[in-house]
């Protein structure tokens, strides 16, 4: 389809700053001339009158007589024709017809131009006579065309050049920069605009493009992660639906065994199936969570309770493992407002994330301290991606892992006013802090 707008070709701001620029300084330069002209004009105009008041004045002061010889020798010394004017209008010496006409009734105290060129004044001497000064009007030295003129105006052309260059040098180019960088721009929050470093408005024109490109890259993440929460949405009902009822079955069937009809080795393997019963309804549950987070049921609770029957419930597979979790003395110590199962939930994560980063085995030291819990493993701690991205969901680095885990911890956690912290020991491995509002 012919679109209806037609766009003229594209020119850049250099071509229209150049164009608009160099007409400015040639307008402004030729109306520069004329106004000088103008002024050149004025000031002749204001010596040649300056002139002749002095002259009448000397010749009025020393009483001279008003004679066609006193006039010849006036224009000797002042290259200018002299001529008196009586009451009657007649003039010593005496004048051609043309001129007799034009002076006969001519104003004083004004320098008027004949059409030849000349230019005459007529002052007042005595009662009975006037002086009149004629004169050929002065060339003008302000021409485009005079040596002088042309070398001042290129110079002035020169030095305007200059400063053009220095302006598109703080404009022009900057902008040009600035408009070349937007095609990576709008990519990573971390391709920022030199000129976001600039005082003036072009930093404040790149700073509010860097704001506007963070705030969109945060919507385009939170209607990814928006999309992502409506599939697992859809995942998690498949998975509640198709496992909890067997899972449900099987919780069922092993509680209805008679253990005392089994001998020790059977009950044990009937310990870990319910254990692993559990492990499979704590991973539904967890999936249920991430789509219809609820608020926690807060309670008082011991923390170090909480978190001795979580490490129970992994003692199994800490063992399988070769991992040995080592807790603090001070687990009876400490309280807190929470929700018994969220918190189980998020500990139980940790620990397992702890336990599989150590498949050779090793030690998880967990401790209570006075802003919450911290775990630490001797594996071989994060990487720098997992120390940026751990808790975001569906970050893993873990063969066949899903990212879930840490994230719902995150949920959890924050769920109860508390942050978690990633970090690793200086000697090795990795740490998690978990940070909670203790009462």
């Amino acid at each position: 389809m012919i679109s209806a707008f037609s766009f003229s070709p594209r020119r850049s701001l250099a071509t229209r700053f150049v164009g608009v620029f160099a007409a400015f300084v040639v307008v402004g330069s030729l109306l520069l001339l004329a106004w000088l002209q103008l002024q050149q004009q004025a000031e002749e105009e204001r010596v040649f009158l300056r002139l002749a008041h002095t002259d009448a004045d000397f010749v009025q002061r020393m009483n001279l007589p008003r004679s066609a010889k006193l006039a010849e020798d006036l224009r000797l010394l002042l290259h200018m024709d002299i001529y008196f004017r009586d009451a009657e209008g007649n003039f010593e010496p005496t004048l051609a017809n043309d001129a007799l006409h034009v002076l006969k009734k001519a104003p004083r105290n004004e320098v008027r131009t004949l059409a030849g060129g000349q230019q005459w004044l007529v002052l007042r001497l005595d009662a009975r006579h006037d002086m009149v000064f004629v004169r050929l009007a002065p060339e003008a030295t302000l021409s485009l065309w005079h040596p002088a003129t042309r070398n001042a105006l290129l110079a002035f052309w020169l030095l305007s050049a200059a400063l053009g260059w220095v302006i598109a040098g703080q404009v022009v180019r900057p902008v040009a920069r600035l408009t070349r960088g937007l095609g990576g721009l709008f990519e990573s929050k971390s391709h920022v605009p030199a000129e976001t470093a600039r005082r003036d408005e072009i930093g404040e024109l790149a700073r509010v493009l860097t704001q506007a490109r963070d705030g969109l890259l945060d919507e385009r993440e939170k209607r990814a992660q928006s999309e992502r929460m409506a599939m697992l949405g859809r995942v998690a009902t498949g998975l509640a639906h198709e496992i909890k009822n067997p899972l449900a079955a099987i919780q069922l069937h092993t509680q209805l065994m008679d253990v005392t009809a089994l001998d020790a080795e059977s009950v044990q393997s009937l310990q870990h199936v319910q254990a692993e019963a559990k492990v499979i309804e704590g991973l539904v549950n967890q999936w249920l969570y991430l789509t219809r987070p609820v608020p926690p049921k807060m309670q008082s609770l011991d923390l170090g309770e909480v978190l001795a029957e979580t490490i129970e419930t992994l003692r199994a597979q800490a063992d399988h493992a070769g991992v040995n979790v080592h807790a603090n003395a001070t687990l009876g110590q400490a309280r807190l407002l929470g929700d018994r199962a969220r918190l189980q939930q998020a500990f139980r994560n940790v620990m397992l994330n702890a336990i599989q980063a150590m498949p050779r085995g090793g030690d998880l030291r967990i401790e209570i301290t006075l802003g919450g819990l911290l775990f630490q493993d001797s594996g071989t701690g994060f990487s720098e991606a997992a120390l940026a991205h751990g808790a975001d969901l569906f970050f893993s680095e873990k063969e066949g892992g899903m990212g879930v885990g840490l994230n719902v911890v995150q949920e959890i956690i924050t769920a109860h006013g508390g942050s978690i912290v990633l970090k690793n020991h200086p000697d090795g491995g990795a740490v998690v802090v978990i940070e909670l509002q203790m009462t």
